[in-house]
């Protein structure tokens, strides 16, 4: 309901696809709303049915559905089953005692616990794609996704470990160049609670991953603050701190901006960055004076593609395929060279990519490239004239506004030149044999639509002239 336009669904719809009797339905949505009048804010969120068969939402935002979640998480029955397997069940707690502090007989909490491993093996709990799959780093993988995007911004996870782990967090944060933001608060704070309740449950990371060049002054300082933190009843390993940091490493922490660094350290990276450039070369996609060398284009996917190959963390926003289309009518040169480099990456690594991993470096790739190419250098470009009969000021504010909306690589002119591809103003002229775009009145968002058309028409024209041997239809 977040997610649709109108916060509206059919009931008959929801029936439907969830397999539910209206007698459940009902049923639900009194439970529904008594939860959201428990997670709601100054603003009440509620769902009601004012026209028969339609469920309206009011405040279903995408906080208040991340509150629902995590309070369905808190409530149910499994999650102590799941916490006392990821944390404990190696440790001195014995399961009939946790039972017991969580409100369960000993009897349920084994019947919930069979019932916790037959969800977790349905959902592949256990596998994940990348390059390090030795199981405890897979585990830990899997418990830094549901707590990280489960807890963040309402509650901090594990608060047992709250104390302990901020005492690290402000240590550790002497070692870095900047102050963290609270996104990179939470993740690290939630890393660590993790890495430390796994190593108390004799969960151990095996595999060093790190070279000795790595071990450098830095790492040394970082390992210092963990074993000093830790105290003497626990005592990471060198497998351990390597852990950590290659995660504050690849999750730019440390503000690692050597590349020589990278480069003699982590060749995988460098290979896929320096393939993705070469890709691009060979398409020429880029006017023949571009110089990429001088665009920051090379660091910026050296960056992605370490964190890639090094210590992945899969994503659980940036993955919808359904927002790619959306960046292949706007950027479609640069979804050519990413589709083909997607394609060419499956037999540079050793390693399976999942759909999500594929869907984030689509993203990944394509912000590098808008962040990095600059419009001047592209070869699909389009020039747009914006002259205005009232004069700069009104011509101004079009060019403002288009500066605004300036997607698709578009280049505002305020002359008439042979490049034209666009005339917009507020008469016809019969001198301009371009198409022309007539607004009278301030754009309104069809004005903008229809322009956003006449801009996809014409690239698409330029994109067969310039590649005809590529189908842009695909």
């Amino acid at each position: 309901m977040s997610q649709e336009p109108t916060h509206q669904l059919q009931r008959a719809i929801i029936s439907e696809q969830l397999g539910l009797t209206n007698y459940q339905l009902n049923k639900y949505l009194v439970t529904m709303n008594a939860d959201l009048a428990t997670v709601s804010e100054e603003r009440p969120s509620f769902i009601d049915e004012v026209t028969k068969g339609i469920w309206t939402g009011h405040n279903i935002t995408t906080f208040i559905t991340q509150k629902i979640a995590l309070l369905y998480l808190n409530r149910s029955n499994l999650f102590p089953a799941f916490e006392y397997r990821a944390f404990y069940d190696n440790s001195d707690i014995k399961a009939n005692v946790y039972a017991t502090e969580h409100f369960q007989t000993e009897s349920t909490f084994y019947k919930n616990d069979r019932k916790l491993k037959k969800t977790l093996a349905a959902n592949n709990f256990d596998s994940i794609s990348g390059v390090n799959q030795e199981h405890e780093f897979i585990m830990r993988l899997r418990l830094f996704q549901l707590y990280y995007t489960t807890f963040t911004g309402i509650e901090r996870p594990l608060p047992a470990l709250n104390e302990l782990s901020d005492q690290l967090c402000s240590q550790l944060q002497k070692l870095f160049p900047a102050e963290l933001s609270p996104t990179q608060s939470v993740k690290l704070e939630t890393l660590l609670k993790i890495w430390i309740l796994r190593q108390r449950n004799h969960s151990l990371i095996e595999t060093a991953t790190l070279t000795e060049p790595l071990r450098d002054g830095t790492y040394q300082a970082v390992a210092a603050v963990l074993t000093q933190g830790l105290g003497p009843d626990l005592t990471p390993s060198t497998a351990e701190i390597d852990y950590v940091f290659s995660f504050l490493l690849t999750q730019g922490f440390l503000g690692l901006d050597d590349v020589t660094y990278v480069e003699q350290n982590f060749p995988i990276a460098t290979t896929l960055s320096t393939e993705f450039l070469t890709q691009l070369t060979e398409k020429a996609v880029l006017t023949e004076d571009t110089d990429l060398a001088s665009t920051g284009l090379y660091e910026q996917l050296l960056a992605v593609n370490l964190q890639f190959t090094t210590f992945y963390v899969e994503p659980t926003t940036f993955i919808s395929s359904d927002q790619v289309s959306f960046f292949k009518d706007l950027y479609p040169t640069f979804d050519l060279i990413i589709r083909d480099f997607l394609s060419a990456v499956k037999n540079l690594v050793s390693f399976d990519l999942s759909d999500h991993m594929i869907v984030n470096l689509y993203f990944s790739y394509m912000f590098c490239m808008i962040n990095s190419i600059p419009t001047s250098n592209t070869k699909d470009r389009i020039f747009v004239c914006v002259d205005f009969s009232e004069g700069p000021l009104y011509t101004n504010y079009v060019i403002q506004s288009l500066q605004a909306f300036n997607h698709a690589h578009i280049v505002i002119q305020r002359q008439l030149t042979d490049q034209t591809d666009i005339y917009i103003s507020d008469f016809h002229s019969m001198l301009v044999t371009v198409p022309q775009v007539i607004w009278l009145d301030p754009p309104t968002a069809q004005d903008w639509s229809g322009l956003a058309d006449i801009i996809l028409n014409i690239k698409q024209t330029r994109l067969q002239h310039l590649f005809p041997d590529y189908d842009w239809s695909d």
